[in-house]
């Protein structure tokens, strides 16, 4: 139907209708549209703004907070060393045992250690690259476990990046 036919038919009805029936039907008719301005216009934006308003003081708490975080950090990366030295044989040795782990081999070529252990904890290896991911900055690369029978109990091949010097 054309917007013409649409409104002759709409002209047609009404005119069928006195003026009581009218007065009804504009009164429902004025009662949906305000429904439904309220629900999709006004409801929406109230709720959002109330909501704003509550929770805008605890917002600006929290990026405070972060803000102070932020700074501390900047601060704790500017007290850092500025070169991370490399990791030696020795050295990567000498943290094992801290640990109580005994590697089969310890391979170090330029930045990559590679290291295999064998019938070792899980847990203590995970320990062991905690702490060196921490200290030594060393960051893994690739890994491979194989679980043994017993529980807790892997051989494990590890390839560690360190950072570059300068």
């Amino acid at each position: 139907m054309t917007a013409q036919q649409w409104k002759e038919s709409f002209a047609g009805f009404w005119s069928e209708r006195d003026a009581r029936e009218r007065k009804i039907l504009a009164g429902g008719a004025a009662g949906v549209a305000a429904a439904l301005i309220w629900f999709v216009g006004i409801a929406p934006a109230y709720v959002g703004s109330t909501r704003l308003e509550k929770d805008l003081p605890q917002l600006r708490q929290q990026a405070i907070v972060l803000q102070a975080l932020s700074r501390e950090a900047q601060a704790l990366n500017a007290n850092a060393p500025a070169q991370a030295t490399l990791s030696t044989r020795e050295s990567i040795e000498a943290a094992l045992t801290r640990k109580g782990l005994k590697a089969q081999s310890i391979v170090v070529t330029g930045d990559l250690v590679r290291l295999q252990l064998n019938n070792t904890s899980f847990a203590s290896i995970l320990e062991w690259l905690d702490e060196m991911q921490k200290s030594a900055r060393l960051s893994v690369v690739e890994s491979s476990f194989t679980a043994q029978a017993q529980t807790d109990i892997v051989n494990a091949t590890l390839s560690l990046r360190q950072p570059k010097t300068e």
